[in-house]
Parts: C-alpha cells; structure tokens; sequence
C-alpha cells in the first residue's frame, strides 16, 4: 500500500476514534449526572413509587419465617368478641387479663386508654392497680398532627412501667414499610416508639442501646404475611383455656385483631389486599429490635453515588463491543442490579433504591448507539463529500449520471459508503491494471528494442540492416499502440463528458470512410445499410467515434481477405442500436466472458493473430458505460460476430 494511502487511512480511523471518544465521553458524564439527579430527587420526580414497587418484590423473595418464642400476641378478634360482647370492652376485664399475663415479661397494650368511660367509672381504679400489680405494662401514646402527646388517663399512665407512641407512618402508597423509633416533639422533648419502650421495662438494655444506635426510620423486615407469630384470643386467655405459664417470660402484645376495629394497614407481604393487624406490625417491629436485623438504607448522597456505578460499568463495557455485544451486556447489567439489591437485601439487610440505576442503565445503550453511529455516519458524510468533490475535479461537473442522491437515513448513508466501496475497488484494479501495464506489457518492447541494439553491437550476431530497422520499428510502433491504447483508456474513463446531441448515421458514416482504403486494399466489401436516415442520441462525439473506429476496425482485423462487414443502425424501442458485423473467425462463449477485460487478447500466442494491445475492446465498454449503454456480442466460432452498441435515444 503506498505511503500517502496509510496517511489516509491512518487520518480517517484517527479521526474517528477521536470522535467516538469525545462522544463517549460526553454521553458517559451527561448520564451518570443524570442518574445523580434522579437519585437525589427520586422523591420529587414520582420515582419513589416505583422503588417501593421493587422494594416489595424483592423483600417478599427474602423474607424468612420468624424463629422465635420470645413474642406472644393476645389478640382481639372476632371470636373473643363473639364472647365477651361488642369492643370496647370493661376495663375491669383488661385488669383481668393482667392477672393471666403475670409471668410476661413485659406486656403492651396496644389501644388507647385516653378517654373516661362514665358507665363504669371505678373500672378505671381497677385496671390502674393491675397495672401496678403487674409491674411490667407498656401504655401507648399518640403523637398527633401538632406533634403533642396523647397520653392514657392519669392514674393508668402513673400506674404504668413505660409509654410509648405507637403511630406509624405510611409511604405515599399507603404502605407501612418502616417505624420511626424516636421524635423530638414541638416542646423539644425526646419521644420513644412502643417497642423502644418495652425493651426498656424488659430491662434490655444492650437491645436499647443498639435501637438508640439506629437511624430516625428504619425498615421493618417482615417476617411474612399475616399470622408469622405465635397467637392467642384474648377470651380465652382470660378464661384460662391457655396457662399462664405460656407466657413466662414473653414478650407480649394484646391489640385487636378483629376485622371491623379498623386497626389494619397494607405491608409489602399484603397478600391479594389482605392487611396487617397494627399489633403484628409492632411484634415485627419487636422482632427486629431484639434481633437487631432492621434493614438500612445508605444516606442520600451514598445511594445516589452507588446509583451511578452501574450507569458507569455500561458505559465502559459498551466502549469497545459490537452493537450485539452491547445489547446483551446492557441486559446483563440491568439484571445485575436486581441481583445486587436481592444479595444486599437478604444477606446484609441493606436496601438501595434500584429505580435511578435502571432508567440510567437503560438509557445507556440506545443513547450510546445513536451518539456512536451519528459519529461515524457524519464522519463517513464527510469522506463520502471529499471523495465527490474529487471526482468532480476529475470527471467535472457534467458527469452527475452515476451520483447517487445523498437522503439522511441510514439506508441512504450505507448505499453511499457502498458506492464508495465499489470506487474504492475499482481505483484498486486500475492501479493493478497499471503497475501490470508498466512491468509488463510496456517494459517486453522496450527490453526486445535494449536484445537487439546489443546483438547488433557484436558482429557475430549482428543482423541485416533492413531486418534490424524493421524489427526496432515493429517493437516501437507496438510501444506506441500501447501507449496511445492506455492513454485513451483512461481518458475515456477520466475525462470529463462532452454531451452533445448527435446522428449516430453520420458517426457510422464517417467511421466506415475512413477504413474503406485499408479495406479495399484486402478486398474486403464494406456494407452499410443507411436506413434509418437519422439516428440521434446524446453523447460525446470523439469517444463515441473512437469506440465505433475499434470495432470496425476489429472486424477487419480480424476477417479473411474478400468477405463482408456489414454495419448497421436499428431502432429498438427507446434506443439505437448501432451493429458491426464481419464474417471473421468468430469468438466462443468462454473467450467472450473476457473479452472486453484490459490487455486481453483472444489467441494471443497464435501465429496468425492480428498484432493488438488488448485494450481497443476495454476502451468501447468503458465509453458504452458512461452513455447509460449497454454492449451486446453475438458470436460463435467459425461464424463470425456481430457487436451491437445500445445507445439511449432521444428526439
């Protein structure tokens, strides 16, 4: 290849790596920013629902049964309601239970002991020595919507080992996924939730230290759907149906479970709408404080930063892959996330927001393929123009006939860069074609003309005078053939068209004169059939007439003294035909497939073989071509041949 062509080669695919890399580094930095800033406002661009979305999913694959005794519900449901009579019930029956749950070792009552209740006025008395007596019950508050505590009546709050609040907080979707543990109220005093509460009557206060340690809001990592824990009905612990010593050192919980005291939220395990008793929530929640397994969540800043890996590790991998390659890591890469989230989520109770990655990573691929390929689409625009403006410069601007319309699509690129191709491989031909012209067919005459100056040097092997001027004339005027034969090859595959309307009749016409003295002088009858009168079509002159002179001279060559050319023009629909036929040797169907290749020559080493260049036939294609015509060869050995040239007519 020669020097200037790697330059060339070298300063296209440079060219165009810069250019990909610049895009891939601005496509690189535009969306792992945008993947920050959907992590930083998930929240305020609708995002988080889809996170809870997939956080729920992912949660109910990993959720574990629950392997513990410590926690006990007491619950209100619809067959203690059945026998003890609609809710609310006396206080005196609570005082009861009380009694049964002596050996707990801490029990919250988890509903609102806030108001009086008049029907029953000393219930209240009752219920508050129970309290004392028991030593070890949990009371619950509620914060409300101006962020004051509601306390339960006076003497049931002095007579209980602790309070807490018992509110939980749903996300936007109306689900309960997390509790907030601890909250500085208006008054700047510090409020403890329910179970904060209860571990600290328990007396654990390793458990407590560990929950003081925790965020503000955690979440919960439920152990399941509805009825994970072990439960008993508060009828019949009351009429001791269950023994006392079933709750020896239990924690428990005594709340409603029934299914109209409204009591019940949506958790992610909710099953077909099935909600979750608020007192399951809290033994949940229970359960993760005294096995310290609550499931975090980085800081903001952290999971937006995490966000981002993915988006980056797409980007990279795409860098170098085809665009198969790329379709499928990107794939991969959105199923590595949801890998990612499931391990942490499972094996190391961490929960990172997948939603911003996902959008990230799928926009990765399509964006990185369209900035790629309208790289090198522009990039190949720009060579496709450069190689244009320099056939212009070589053919002119009147040569627009082999010009493809240049469209924007894709499709319309791509059949560009394939005629680039096809020039591309042509130019390579020709440049074979001529280092073979040089080495090969110019250089034989020449070194025939250098054997026999240096034979005619030694007298020994001298030769006659008239036979030496002979020969060097034969070696040089077949020099010449070939000099002049390339020369008008190459124009007539260079030069610009001179396109002028044209008789193909007087062309013929003046053709056939001026071979009539070479071939009156082998007797040989040249016959033209002048009808029709006028033949025009449009064409450059000089190259029409000089295709039209190889062929008649062709059939003289190579026809037998007395015999016939005939030539002819016929119409044939929208063209003429303009026909040289001899009665010569003739040319079979093999010899004619290459016939009107350069330097070919048919029966070259035959001894009766007109001598010939073997570009007079290349020459008369090569115009036929660039007039939008065809060439039509009809020949067989013996019987001679006629070459027809198919010309577009016009008015």
């Amino acid at each position: 290849m020669p020097e200037h062509t790697r330059n060339m080669d070298a300063g296209f695919w440079g060219s165009l790596e810069k250019r990909v890399r610049t895009e891939w580094l601005l496509i690189t930095s535009v969306l792992v920013l945008f993947t920050l800033g959907l992590a930083f406002f998930n929240a305020q661009l609708g995002l988080a629902r889809l996170d809870h979305a997939f956080y729920d999913k992912i949660l109910a694959s990993t959720t574990q049964a629950v392997d513990s005794d410590d926690i006990v519900i007491v619950a209100i449901d619809d067959s203690s309601i059945d026998a003890l009579g609609y809710w609310p019930w006396r206080r005196a029956l609570h005082a009861a239970l009380l009694a049964k749950l002596q050996q707990a070792r801490v029990t919250g009552l988890d509903f609102l002991l806030s108001d009086l209740n008049p029907a029953y006025p000393q219930d209240d008395s009752v219920l508050a020595r129970a309290i004392t007596q028991h030593g070890r019950v949990v009371l619950p508050q509620i914060i409300d919507a101006r962020h004051s505590v509601i306390d339960p009546l006076k003497p049931l709050a002095q007579a209980a080992a602790a309070r807490g609040y018992i509110n939980v907080y749903p996300d936007d979707d109306g689900v309960i996924r997390s509790l907030k543990l601890f909250q500085d109220l208006e008054s700047g005093t510090r409020v403890r939730h329910f179970i904060a509460a209860m571990l600290a009557v328990a007396g654990d206060e390793a458990r407590l230290q560990q929950l003081q340690s925790q965020p503000e809001s955690v979440l919960i990592p439920y152990a399941g759907g509805p009825g994970h824990f072990s439960l008993y009905p508060y009828a019949q612990v009351l009429n001791g149906n269950v023994p006392p010593s079933t709750f020896k050192d239990k924690y428990v919980l005594v709340g409603s479970w029934g299914s109209g005291l409204g009591d019940a939220f949506s958790t992610p395990l909710t099953r077909q709408g099935e909600p979750m008793a608020g007192v399951e929530i809290l033994a949940n929640g229970l359960y993760s404080a005294l096995n310290d397994n609550w499931i975090h969540t980085p800081p903001l800043w952290l999971n937006a930063l995490l966000a981002c890996l993915p988006v980056l590790l797409a980007c990279v991998t795409l860098r170098r892959l085809s665009p198969r390659k790329s379709f499928l890591v990107t794939l991969a890469t959105l199923l590595l996330i949801f890998a990612c989230a499931w391990l942490l989520l499972r094996f190391a109770q961490v929960w990172i927001p997948v939603t911003a990655s996902i959008i990230g990573v799928a926009l990765v691929y399509p964006v990185w393929s369209w900035r790629s390929q309208e790289a090198a689409l522009q990039h190949i625009d720009r060579e496709l123009q450069a190689l244009h403006a320099e056939r212009q410069g070589l053919h002119g601007l009147a040569d627009t006939n082999d010009q493809a319309h240049v469209g924007r699509s894709l499709a319309a690129r791509v059949t560009q860069l394939h005629g680039a191709i096809s020039q591309l491989r042509q130019a390579h031909q020709k440049r074979d074609e001529t280092l073979r012209f040089l080495s090969h067919d110019m250089r034989a005459p020449q070194n025939s003309i250098l054997a026999l100056t240096q034979l005619q040097q030694n007298t020994h092997t001298a030769l006659p005078p008239a036979e030496f001027l002979q020969r060097i004339d034969t070696y040089a005027g077949k020099t010449l053939g070939l000099v002049d034969g390339f020369v008008q090859l190459a124009r007539a595959e260079a030069a610009p068209l001179s396109r002028q309307r044209l008789d193909l009749v007087t062309l013929l016409t003046e053709c056939c004169d001026e071979f009539w003295i070479s071939a009156r002088q082998r007797n040989i009858h040249i016959r033209f059939d002048t009808h029709p009168r006028e033949a025009w079509v449009m064409g450059d002159h000089a190259l029409l007439a000089r295709a039209c002179a190889n062929l008649l001279d062709n059939a003289l060559k190579y026809s037998a003294d007395h015999t016939e050319v005939v030539c002819q023009i016929i119409q044939d629909q929208d063209a003429w035909l303009l026909c040289i036929q001899d009665q010569g040797r003739g040319i079979s169907a093999d010899q004619q497939s290459a016939l009107f290749e350069p330097f070919t020559r048919i029966k070259e080493d035959s001894p009766q073989n007109p001598a010939g260049t073997g570009l007079g036939l290349a020459f008369v294609i090569t115009v036929i071509n660039r007039h939008l015509g065809t060439i039509i060869v009809q020949s067989q050995e013996g019987m001679g041949s006629t070459f027809s040239m198919r010309l577009p007519s016009v008015p």
